[in-house]
């Protein structure tokens, strides 16, 4: 085991969890996110769910994957891989992500494939595989030049 259930949120059937073994960046003692139960995080891995980020529902974060910030997964999402959740994110319905970062030129853009829907998220464009197959212009002609073929190379 690698958390266990501590205090109960005030409002929510929610818990936060507690590390008791150490992972990648967290130590034991500390005091990570909300989840409603241990249905929705993996004991298994380096998954954790930080700050106040809430799993819950029949959500789902396994493998290296990480949920922080106010981020919310819920419904019959799934987050695993070396996914990252975070900020104000919203994940939720029957969504499965796997995420890989890229970094260039010191900007960090996010390419995110959306194993069941068949969509890929680059940076704020969200585009099916096949729509990205066959663009030629876009409305940051720049980003497409640079990044289509790296894109697809990901979606394969």
């Amino acid at each position: 085991m690698k958390y266990k259930l501590g205090d109960k949120h005030e409002e929510f059937e929610l818990y936060r969890i507690i590390a008791i073994r150490s992972l990648e960046g967290v130590s034991v003692g500390s005091i990570g996110g909300w989840i409603e139960s241990e249905k929705n995080l993996s004991q298994n891995g380096d998954a954790w769910v930080s700050g106040d980020a809430w799993v819950f529902g029949n959500a789902w974060v396994s493998g290296n994957a990480r949920v922080s910030g106010d981020a919310r997964v819920s419904g019959d999402a799934w987050v695993f891989g070396n996914a990252r959740v975070s900020g104000n994110a919203r994940v939720s319905g029957n969504l499965s992500i796997d995420y890989t970062p890229i970094n260039i030129i010191g900007l960090e853009y996010s390419i995110t494939i959306f194993k069941k829907s068949e969509q890929i998220q680059a940076g704020c464009f969200l585009k099916t595989i096949a729509e990205w197959e066959t663009i030629t212009s876009f409305e940051d002609q720049k980003f497409l030049d640079e990044w289509k073929d790296k894109i697809l190379a990901l979606a394969k």
